[in-house]
Parts: C-alpha cells; sequence; structure tokens
C-alpha cells in the first residue's frame, strides 16, 4: 500500500497498514527524550531487528554511555554494577532475552535490590507473525517474577511511561519492564 490508508483498510486489519518511512526514527528519538528524561544514563543493548534505529539513537547520543552486549544476562550484571557506581540504567532486549534472564534477574537485581529499567521489544503481541507463544508467555513471566510492567502502544505515552517506571524501579528497589510494541518502535 503506497498510497495513505483508506478507513475501510484500517478497519479490515490495521496492522497491514505501511508506517510512514521515518516512523522508526522518530520514536527512537522519542524514546531517547523519554530515557533522558527518566534521568538514564547509562544503556546497555542487544541488537534486535525491530528495535535497530532505538539502539542507533542510543548509540549517537553522548549523554548516555553504551554498552552493546552479547548475551542479555550478561548486560544484568553490567547494569547492576553501573547502578552501584551510581548510575541510572536502562537495558534494552526483546523478550525472548528477557527469558533468557530470569536467572541474573532473580539472583542480581532482586535479590540484593538494584533498579533497573527493562526496555523489551514485545514479540509475538497483537498482530506480530510469529512468535505467538513467546508473546503468550512474556507478560505471565513477568508477574511471576513480581516485575511489574507496562505496555507502550502510542508514542505520545513515551516520556510519562517511562519516567514513572524509572521512578517504581528506584522507589521499589526492583527491575521494572516497559514492553516496546510495534507500533510506538514504528515499524512493520
Amino acid at each position: 500500500m503506497l498510497f495513505p490508508p483508506r478507513r475501510s483498510d484500517y478497519a479490515i486489519c490495521p496492522f497491514k497498514i505501511l508506517m510512514e518511512t521515518d516512523a522508526p526514527k522518530a520514536s527512537a528519538a522519542a524514546i531517547v527524550t523519554g530515557l533522558k528524561k527518566a534521568g538514564i544514563d547509562f544503556v546497555a543493548t542487544l541488537p534486535d531487528e525491530k528495535m535497530l534505529e532505538l539502539i542507533r539513537a542510543v548509540e549517537k547520543d553522548p549523554g548516555f554511555k553504551h554498552v552493546p552486549l552479547c548475551r542479555e544476562e550478561e548486560g544484568i550484571g553490567i547494569c547492576a554494577g553501573a547502578y552501584l557506581a551510581g548510575k541510572r540504567t536502562a537495558l534494552i532486549m526483546q523478550n525472548a532475552g528477557f527469558l533468557n534472564s530470569c536467572n541474573a534477574l532473580t539472583t542480581t537485581s532482586m535479590q540484593f535490590q538494584i533498579p533497573a529499567l527493562l526496555l523489551i521489544y514485545y514479540a509475538g503481541d497483537i498482530g506480530d507473525r510469529g512468535f505467538t507463544t513467546l508473546g503468550a508467555v512474556t507478560e505471565p513471566v513477568l508477574q511471576g517474577m513480581g516485575i511489574r510492567y507496562y505496555i507502550l502502544r502510542r508514542r505520545e505515552e513515551i516520556d510519562e511511561t517511562l519516567c514513572g517506571a524509572q521512578i517504581l524501579a528506584e522507589d521499589s528497589k526492583r527491575p521494572v519492564a516497559v514492553l516496546l510494541t510495534r507500533s510506538v518502535l514504528g515499524v512493520s
């Protein structure tokens, strides 16, 4: 679909509508701004296709110490160390990586009361082809671990959600997750 969608197109399947070409960059910029407003100054990331523009924006921003990762669970330890050194940390990963990092979250962040803002791409969310099982277990695992989480679907909610989640993480001394959907990332 090359032209703006008709109402009838959206009514049939809103997820098939072509995203504006600059949407991923605009969304990434908005998330970076939200992280800064939340006081985040240290970000660890693991590459993911849907979050490519976000990771690029974090990497280019001199306001963050950016640490690229090989595995998500190493990010938990790195963010814990950065927090103990006075940094406010965020970890950007996909929900499959979140599941891989459950042991590190439990034995490090939660046991030693170390806050972290977890920005998790919500693969398998409504309208997302593939990863349906992954999407089905993400929220129950967060609930089972006692990690508070928020689903971010609209760009205009980024600042409020990220700032609120960071306050909650600091106050509770626990990780708090924000699930990033395709719509908020501006990707198809």
